[in-house]
């Protein structure tokens, strides 16, 4: 086990590398924080208590039941780079950081760093001022050393330091520090990796929204239209909030992931705290709005979605088959926001039809991720499936399909049905399109080419985009032209 100890006898000046925010773009201790509370109430109420009582006691019991996968941290190359340079030259490289000194040892382990570590220990709590006085403890006081960090916190161990680099944060006046890599390390603008990690591409589900004006005929009417996009616009500012948390919850898993490591909370582009304000900013934002613009029905609804998917998010994702009712409904819930925006009653069809073709797609989804999981053991980790569920996935999820085209059918044939349409008859023809499509995507899927999420693909695909199409002038010409059928 490495520990800290006496370093600088050989007479090459040692390089000290601060590791949150410097060597990784990470926040171990936070992230470890973040894993331990989402585990149940009284993990998180523990948690608070050894916050209160101190955060170098939090680590440390925090450190004791969650062991972090140094492999999949986000490295900063520039900083790999640097250790390089020292290690060639003989000089002695130790990590010092204010996180537990049982993760930083790992991340030793994993990078070959044989000499030892300075981290949190106890309750004391390696960070700023408390860390030098364990760099002067562990090289003798006046020693030369250099010293690699990233923020305000490092100014003290700069000054003290022969040379200094910074990945970040440089001070304007005091010690003279350099930046490493143009400091940032590649790291894209705020803005920019909000804007990822807000997956605006994912707004395109909440076009669902916008479902019930279409459906009741009313999205003609510029009242109707402007109230069904506003609502639309507060869902997607709701639906990024919580993306938002998602990815916070998600960081270990999404590390683990073949493409989804790159999303900016898991590379280390958007630190946790941000992601927090950003969060809280569009949630309110989309709340507010929704109040504005329905009043308390429509905040009620959109409430109603916040909590079924932070229910999902830290229960239910890890429940075999709620799982996929609960992202069904969450598609559903869609709807019924959409409804309430414009003061429309719900069909009973429409809700059902929806189940059971989200449900459809909801399995495609976890379809998708048995069939890619590399190692499947760590993928579907808290998922609630294994590998072998892969063919009963499958079935299920077909067979939901055929039953929304079933529920179709018997909505055109419904009695009360040719009150509302001019032609009732031409809904029976979306269902021929419809069945071409969930087949082909189900097949495409069989085949690996679906990658992700199901609806963004169908977004993105000609085939699909023109079935929509088809689909909706169908019953546009249901609802207006009357035909001798």
């Amino acid at each position: 086990m490495q520990h800290e100890g006496k370093h600088g006898g050989d007479g090459q000046v040692p390089l000290f590398v601060d590791v949150d925010g410097t060597l990784t773009r990470a926040d171990i201790s936070l992230e470890s924080f973040v894993a331990y509370a989402r585990q149940g109430v009284g993990h998180a109420l523990r948690l608070f208590l050894w916050l209160v009582a101190g955060r170098a006691l939090a680590k440390t019991m925090v450190a004791r039941s969650r062991r972090i996968e140094a492999d999949r941290l986000p490295y900063r190359q520039e900083v790999m780079d640097l250790i390089g340079e020292a290690r060639a030259q003989g000089r002695p490289v130790i990590l010092a950081s204010a996180s537990h000194w049982s993760h930083i040892s790992r991340i030793a382990r994993h990078l070959g760093l044989d000499a030892a570590i300075i981290g949190t220990r106890g309750r004391a709590n390696r960070k700023s001022a408390a860390k030098l006085a364990a760099i002067r403890r562990a090289i003798g006081e006046g020693a030369p050393f250099d010293y690699v960090g990233d923020s305000r916190a490092d100014i003290c161990l700069w000054a003290a330091a022969r040379e200094g680099w910074s990945v970040g944060f440089v001070p304007g006046r005091g010690p003279e520090v350099r930046r490493v890599g143009g400091g940032g390390g590649g790291k894209p603008p705020f803005w920019r990796s909000a804007l990822k990690a807000m997956r605006l591409h994912q707004w395109t589900k909440n076009g669902l929204v916008l479902v019930p004006a279409l459906t009741s005929g009313l999205f003609l009417s510029p009242l109707v239209a402007r109230k069904a996009v506003a609502a639309m616009l507060c869902m997607s500012l709701v639906a990024s909030a919580i993306y938002l948390v998602n990815d916070i919850l998600d960081v270990e898993a999404d590390r683990a992931h073949r493409t989804k490591y790159r999303r900016p909370i898991a590379h280390g582009d958007l630190s946790i705290p941000a992601a927090i304000l950003l969060s809280l900013a569009l949630g309110v934002a989309g709340l507010a709005g929704g109040l504005l613009l329905g009043g308390w029905p429509l905040l009620a609804a959109l409430l109603a979605y916040v909590v079924l998917t932070c229910a999902y998010s830290f229960r239910i994702k890890a429940v075999m088959v709620a799982d996929v009712i609960a992202l069904a409904s969450l598609y559903t819930v869609r709807l019924w926001i959409g409804a309430v925006a414009i003061g429309v009653p719900l069909s009973f069809w429409l809700l059902l039809f929806s189940v059971f073709l989200f449900l459809s797609l909801a399995y495609l989804k976890r379809y998708i991720e048995l069939r890619d999981a590399d190692d499947p053991d760590a993928m579907l980790r808290g998922r609630g499936y294994v590998p072998s569920d892969l063919d009963v996935v499958m079935t299920a999820g077909i067979g939901a399909g055929m039953v929304s085209i079933l529920v179709l059918a018997l909505f055109a044939n419904d009695l009360g049905t040719a009150r509302h349409y001019a032609t009732p008859e031409l809904l029976w023809f979306i269902c021929l399109p419809l069945l071409y499509w969930i087949n082909r995507i189900w097949m495409m899927a069989r085949r690996g080419e679906v990658d992700g999420d199901p609806v963004a693909f169908a977004v993105r695909d000609p085939r699909s985009i023109a079935v929509g199409l088809m689909c909706a002038l169908l019953f546009l010409a249901a609802q207006k032209l009357t035909l001798p059928v």
